[in-house]
């Protein structure tokens, strides 16, 4: 069942709008921006069949997104890959899970590519494992996702997909 908007509201507003019945069974696809994150391999293992776990850096060994931002990576992949669109999937939710401090090159890159595509995009990055890592992984998916949070403790992933039915 497809939601209208009524006339009153205004179109920026529609992007917000249900788009199917709750009823409908989610596909939801989690990124994990590291290959060794223990929240992430915990609610993998927890998860109904309509939740599908990649790490990253599966994406990044596809388009060697070695030193170029998410734009050109992008602008420099056909769209129409198949390798590209099979990884890709088809979610209606993503989430991109990590910590401060993990490379989220790739997961930029998906981002980008979802959001282009219309899925919602939401980003989960938790305080670093370790207090000398870098800081930016969080300003690296900022403007990619459609909403980011930055919880202060573990477990926010599981409570993320526990609320979302997953």
């Amino acid at each position: 069942m497809e939601v209208t908007t009524p006339d009153h509201h205004a179109p920026s507003e529609a992007r917000f709008r249900v788009r199917a019945p709750n009823s409908a069974p989610r596909r939801i696809r989690v990124i994990a921006l590291t290959d060794d994150d223990a929240e992430v391999r915990r609610c993998a293992e927890r998860a109904r069949a309509d939740v599908q776990f990649v790490r990253a850096s599966e994406l990044a060994a596809l388009l060697q997104t070695e030193g170029a931002d998410a734009a050109s990576i992008l602008r420099s992949v056909d769209a129409n890959t198949s390798a590209f669109n099979a990884w890709l999937g088809t979610p209606d939710l993503v989430v991109i899970a990590g910590r401060e401090g993990d490379d989220a090159q790739a997961g930029a890159v998906a981002a980008q590519a979802y959001r282009s595509r219309g899925v919602t995009v939401s980003g989960v990055v938790g305080p670093s494992r370790d207090e000398l890592a870098c800081a930016g992984t969080a300003d690296l998916l900022r403007p990619h996702c459609t909403m980011l949070i930055l919880p202060v403790s573990a477990g926010y992933l599981d409570d993320l997909l526990a609320a979302l039915g997953a």
